[in-house]
């Protein structure tokens, strides 16, 4: 992220009038003399914004670039900071906009200020030479008609542009272009343009906790980055029509911890969640898109891969094949149409597909693949839930070439097909389970083909940060993996540690054992004990009253009730359990563990100390 820091040196200017005047006699400073007076300075300068002012720009006249009339132009080559005090700069005059910074050289920052009613092709609210940054701005109501509402400006000089904490939108136009400059958007919002959201050339984008929604022709588009990453992290772009994120001729695509749904064909766009077109011109060009603890779903698009197509804009014979790896994610409800309606979920026209610990569930696609169609690499699966997906032929897996698979889950078949339509051979790494035979199952140890309803749970929230569909205690994928080979991953796409029992399940979830059931060797009463443990393993259970909890010479178990308990470890590894009252928990000369529960406890360790809250 680019941040504009203000210079030591900078010189602070206060505007004092809001009227957009030029009048050195008045006594006054206007916003548009106080950036006359930026444009002559040697050093940075701050402009300061009276509190909740409204600035309109109301002297018109043609169009010039030395700040005389029209929009407000910076020609400095100083740094400049303008800060608003959530004041509003409003443009009056037609076919102007309200920010133009000429000078390529130097930076430009505007904090906590609103801007409104530009009204031009190029650039409605800002057009910059220089690089910007923008620090809790609105910029709402700007007419750009089909250009773009923040822009670059003049191509080739590399301006990148900084928003945080900021919302663009509504506007007319696409919310941001920046062509060989660099684009960062922080805890912001960019919605409701009639274009895209961003639109970038040749420059890297860096997308982290912000949302991008309801975007006419699409969300965040990029291309010709080379080798350059777009990152999507811990954001969301949602209901645009068009791609959600869409990443021509670049580098490496990063989505982590992200939402991307809804996204749908809109006018021309084809629409689609993930669109990745690889770029290989160069043998040693590597190429990987990774998904990560993200939800993929209800996009739709015209043609193939719904959540996410991997097209070529170039490839050399040698470069190795770009890789699709989707980790702890869940792809549900997209839909691919038409003609070359394949992979609803992914379509992967080079490399592999590699589905981890995740889930793809209802997915469709009007020609094969439902979840997953490959054309020239294995789809490969790890401990993947790949169920309920339609297709005519390939209801869930469709591949020109094989499929590769461990502990996963393929069945539910939907739409007349088959669960998978595999034009090469499935190698099995073993402990899969297929709803019917057509995925081949039966290489690897502890496979299990054709077993018919392979018996999950609906798409649910069953926790972790992605919706996932929990087997039944009877599925054929409960306790479907050793424990001694259940080593691939070490929790499922909840997070849930692996095994959760004996053996681990077959697919992306784990079922969770009930906790045992406590018994108790010595029960207290309502009111206030004192129990004290034997020689063997004890249970000691506490009830209502100020209880007092001794541990014998066993491995004991200490549980406190709701009174405000005393619990003192014995000789053993004592564990001590504190309830709902403020109890004092003292270990023993074991390993003791102590947790001293929902009150406002102290615990104090066997070797003596100070007591700490627990």
């Amino acid at each position: 992220m680019v941040v504009l820091a203000t210079p030591s040196a900078a010189a602070t200017v206060t505007v004092t009038t809001t009227t957009d005047v030029v009048d050195g006699g008045d006594g006054l400073v206007s916003l548009r003399e106080a950036v006359h007076t930026a444009n002559a300075a040697a050093d940075a300068t701050v402009i300061d914004l009276a509190a909740a002012g409204t600035y309109s720009l109301t002297l018109c006249g043609d169009d010039e670039d030395a700040n005389v009339a029209g929009d407000l132009d910076y020609t400095g080559a100083q740094a400049l900071r303008v800060n608003g005090g959530g004041s509003t700069i409003a443009q009056t005059c037609p076919d102007e906009r309200v920010l133009d910074t000429l000078d390529s050289t130097t930076q430009v920052a505007l904090g906590d200020l609103t801007i409104t009613g530009g009204d031009t092709f190029d650039g409605a609210a800002v057009r910059f030479d220089s690089d910007l940054e923008l620090t809790g701005v609105t910029v709402s109501g700007n007419d750009a008609a089909t250009g773009p509402v923040l822009n670059s400006g003049e191509e080739g000089h590399g301006s990148s542009i900084a928003v945080v904490d900021s919302v663009i939108g509504p506007n007319t136009g696409t919310g941001i272009r920046v062509s060989f400059g660099g684009i960062s958007l922080h805890g912001s919002t960019i919605t409701q343009h009639t274009g895209r959201a961003i639109g970038a050339i040749d420059g890297a984008v860096g997308i982290e906790d912000s949302t991008i929604s309801d975007n006419g022709q699409g969300g965040v588009f990029t291309t010709g980055q080379g080798a350059g990453e777009l990152t999507f992290i811990r954001s969301s772009a949602v209901d645009n029509g068009g791609p959600g994120v869409s990443c021509s001729a670049c580098g490496d695509l990063v989505v982590t911890e992200s939402t991307i749904t809804g996204n749908v064909p809109a006018g021309s766009t084809t629409g689609g969640g993930i669109v990745w077109a690889v770029d290989q011109d160069e043998p040693t060009d590597e190429r990987t898109a990774t998904i990560t603890d993200s939800t993929v779903a209800g996009n739709t698009r015209v043609g193939p891969g719904g959540g996410l197509v991997v097209s070529i804009v170039e490839l050399t014979d040698d470069a190795p094949q770009a890789q699709v790896v989707v980790v702890r994610s869940t792809f549900s409800g997209n839909s691919a149409t038409g003609a070359d309606g394949r992979g609803g979920g992914i379509y992967a026209v080079t490399g592999e597909v590699h589905v981890d610990d995740s889930t793809f569930s209802g997915n469709s696609a009007e020609v094969t693949g439902g979840a997953v169609y490959t054309s020239t690499g294995d789809a490969v699966l790890r401990h993947a839930t790949v169920v309920g997906n339609s297709a005519p032929t390939g209801a869930n897996i469709g591949t020109a070439v094989g499929l590769a698979s461990f502990g996963s889950v393929v069945g539910a078949a939907a739409g007349g097909g088959a669960d998978c339509a595999i034009a090469g051979a499935t190698t099995s790494a073993g402990y899969n389970v297929g709803g019917d035979a057509s995925c081949a199952f039966v290489g690897g140890p502890g496979d299990q083909s054709n077993v018919g309803d392979v018996q999950l749970g609906t798409l649910a929230d069953n926790g972790g940060p992605t919706q996932t569909r929990l087997p039944l205690g009877t599925s054929p994928v409960a306790g479907a993996v050793p424990a001694a080979a259940c080593t691939v991953f070490a929790v499922d796409q909840r997070g849930v540690t692996r095994p959760t029992g004996i053996d681990c399940e077959a697919g992306a979830v784990e079922i969770e054992e009930p906790a045992a059931e406590v018994v108790c060797t010595r029960t207290g009463t309502p009111w206030s004990d004192l129990l004290i443990g034997g020689h063997g393993d004890d249970v000691l259970c506490g009830l209502g009253g100020a209880d007092i909890l001794i541990g014998g010479k066993g491995e004991d178990r200490l549980i406190g009730g709701d009174g405000a308990d005393l619990l003192l470890a014995g000789p053993g590894d004592d564990v001590l359990e504190g309830g709902a009252g403020k109890d004092l928990l003292v270990g023993g000369p074991g390993a003791d563990t102590m947790d001293g529960g929902p009150g406002k406890d102290l615990c104090v360790a066997g070797d003596g100390g100070t007591p700490a809250p627990c």
